[in-house]
């Protein structure tokens, strides 16, 4: 089925004329998801391959990057399924949907469970959501909070509900990625167990610091995203330095951090991804999918780059070797020719072929809240 999907794909492409183009040749934008009529905009997309086959996609409707109480984003989160052939009409992804406070809801994400029920998380304001979807549905559920004592009364999220295996066997254990601001906030993660004929799907059972804001001086550690190695846990932190006089913030290279993923006693171990002395991996924003290739699990890692302050195109790297220190080939996937892009999220359609979903978020383009699909192959990296 995956290999006929792939030819389908492959008949079916669309001319898309954007500029500029990526560069390689397997790389290329081969469709739309949807265009947001105006005043909206297409932003934080994500995207997960279902049990049947079909794909899931959710993303940030809104009229702005960032709302406020003064000037709200009137931000909603939009669904759409694709069924091999085409991405059905998008819908609002809650049943019953409604603003979460002043703000709006952002930063969709979406996990697929171990008996294939789907896990969104999404956050308002300073207060982490999720809802639950399963076979049949067309929305999901209404928004129950995730918090527990002792996590931090802020908390904010950009990376997706990890279900764990242990022994290659699936658990109820997860773990939810977050992250807080303040001097004492940091990346962070819940371990929840998750119940899946409960209302209340998730049980937040622990709660952890991972690495504290602040180390270094300045430093901030947003947006955690894991997967699983093994019975390792591999974790992309974003990472940013307060320039000194105002809230501006300039990237670092990403926190790579590991740690048992059954043991939450142990401090994970960090290092700083550089492609080489001199080359920093200055990820702003990024998305961690796991692969297998010939046996092998490796991390197709993709990311808005902040090589220039005025803007972040996204960049694919194939990791190999996840357990070790992180290597391989930067590529170009798509650069809309604004700062306001990347948040990239991606799902491997067929075997070897990775869909990463881009947007043009752009006032004054045509192409003005346009998400996109962008196609890469293994044999690219």
């Amino acid at each position: 089925m995956l290999h006929g999907t792939a030819a389908a794909i492959l008949t079916a492409v669309l001319a898309v004329t954007l500029a500029p183009q990526p560069a390689q040749a397997a790389i290329a934008v081969i469709g739309t998801v949807y265009k947001e009529p105006q005043p909206y905009e297409a932003r934080f997309p994500d995207i997960i391959k279902l049990d049947d086959g079909n794909l899931m996609a959710v993303w940030h409707r809104a009229e702005l990057h960032v709302g406020t109480v003064e000037k709200p984003a009137n931000g909603t989160i939009q669904l759409s399924i694709w069924n091999g052939t085409v991405w059905s009409a998008p819908v609002l992804a809650l049943a019953h949907p409604r603003f979460l406070g002043d703000v709006d809801m952002r930063d969709p994400k979406l996990a697929k469970m171990n008996d294939g029920q789907v896990i969104m998380t999404y956050f308002v304001g300073a207060k982490l959501y999720y809802s639950y979807w399963r076979e049949g549905w067309t929305r999901f559920t209404d928004p129950l909070q995730l918090t527990m004592p002792g996590a931090p009364a802020s908390m904010a999220s950009h990376g997706s509900v990890l279900p764990l295996q242990q022994g290659g066997n699936p658990t109820d254990q997860v773990l939810v990625p977050f992250y807080s601001s303040g001097t004492e906030g940091g990346a962070f993660y819940l371990r929840a167990t998750y119940h899946p004929n409960q209302t209340e799907r998730l049980e937040p059972t622990f709660v952890k610091r991972i690495i504290k804001n602040d180390n270094p001086v300045g430093r901030r550690y947003t947006e955690p995203s894991f997967v699983q190695i093994g019975e390792k846990i591999v974790a992309g932190i974003r990472s940013e330095n307060k320039v000194d006089g105002n809230d501006e913030l300039q990237a670092r290279p990403l926190a790579i951090g590991r740690w048992d993923a059954h043991d939450d006693t142990t401090n994970p171990t960090f290092e700083l991804f550089q492609l080489g002395a001199g080359n920093p991996v200055l990820a702003s924003s990024h998305h961690l999918l796991k692969t297998v290739k010939n046996g092998q699990e490796k991390i197709f890692f993709t990311y808005g780059n902040r090589f220039t302050p005025t803007r972040r195109p996204t960049y694919g790297i194939m990791i190999d070797n996840p357990l070790a220190t992180w290597t391989g080939t930067s590529r170009l996937l798509y650069d809309s020719g604004a700062y306001d892009q990347a948040n990239p999220s991606s799902v491997e359609a067929a075997e070897g072929w990775y869909w990463t979903l881009a947007f043009n978020a752009n006032p004054g383009s045509t192409d003005n809240g346009r998400l996109l699909m962008v196609r890469s192959l293994h044999t690219d990296y």
